[in-house]
């Protein structure tokens, strides 16, 4: 019985200290638009964790691509308004990186609620995840 506890006792460590798999998640969405004169400049950003890492010779890099669309308040649904890509490396593994839209609206943008919905994919995983934010135009 004892040499069976011997046997079992490092699997059960090893199997403790294994790392488990984080989920891909996007999280703390924010979405402001200010005046800027004849126009308004849109701000949004969210995080994204959980996403692939490559390793090579302890350099640890992800890739994500990007693109917003906006909802307008009645209910439009305007499709690519910004895209990117983010390819981040570093000599430690990523916790999460910030993804970051600035969008011009010009004049006939009207005063309301709009939504914007961002759509992150994970390029190494093939995973894609969406976020939303709703915010206000206020035209004087």
């Amino acid at each position: 019985m004892n040499k069976i506890i011997y046997l079992l006792f490092p699997v059960i460590i090893f199997s403790s200290c294994s790392k488990e798999e984080e989920k891909f998640e996007l999280f703390s969405p924010e979405a402001y638009a200010f005046s800027i004169g004849d126009e308004w400049e849109l701000n949004a950003s969210c995080r994204a964790k959980g996403f692939i890492q490559q390793e090579t010779y302890n350099n640890y890099s992800a890739k994500l691509s990007f693109n917003a669309n906006l909802q307008t308040p009645d209910g439009n649904l305007l499709k690519n308004i910004s895209e990117g890509i983010i390819d981040k490396s570093n000599n430690e593994r990523i916790m999460d990186v910030e993804i970051e839209v600035q969008v011009q609206l010009d004049k006939s943008y009207q005063s309301g609620k709009y939504k914007i919905i961002l759509n992150v994919t994970d390029d190494l995983s093939q995973k894609t995840l969406s976020i939303e934010k709703e915010f206000e135009l206020t035209i004087d």
